[in-house]
């Protein structure tokens, strides 16, 4: 056990006159090397491109609203979407415990759904139309086009 302590302290040793001896020849390669300057122009080709980065108008912020309303509108059409495959009948389940987890809705006459069905897409149709409507004249802004 102490012959390790020593091998070790030995080891230390060596490695820390090698370092000493390391930086000391850094120094003196430093010492003797010359100071950088930089060129005449050069400061002066910074601060100008210093004075261009601050005279640029600030980035446009992302429209969170728009994204968010997109978002939903997207998230809704695919909700309504599953829900119409489920009404449908597209998913049948047949095992036991997944049934008595089914929502039973209350069964609306035929005679009634497809008007209000109909209704519905027209109404679905003709919002799509605004919407495409309205983005056209805000791409379009004071243009003149629309």
């Amino acid at each position: 056990m102490n012959l390790a302590k020593t091998i070790r302290s030995k080891q230390n040793g060596a490695d820390a006159e090698r370092n000493a001896k390391m930086e000391a020849e850094i120094g003196q390669i430093l010492a003797t090397e010359e100071k950088l300057i930089p060129s005449s122009g050069f400061m002066a080709a910074v601060m100008e491109r210093v004075r261009q980065e601050a005279a640029l108008p600030p980035p446009i912020p992302f429209p969170w609203t728009w994204a968010v309303l997109g978002i939903l509108l997207v998230g809704g059409v695919f909700g309504w979407g599953a829900f119409e495959i489920f009404r449908l009948g597209g998913f049948a389940v047949s095992l036991p415990t997944l049934s008595s987890l089914a929502i039973y809705l209350p069964r609306i006459p035929a005679a009634f759904v497809a008007p209000v069905e109909s209704a519905g897409w027209v109404v679905l149709a003709l919002s799509v139309s605004l919407l495409c409507w309205l983005f056209s004249r805000r791409l379009a802004g004071s243009g003149g086009l629309l």
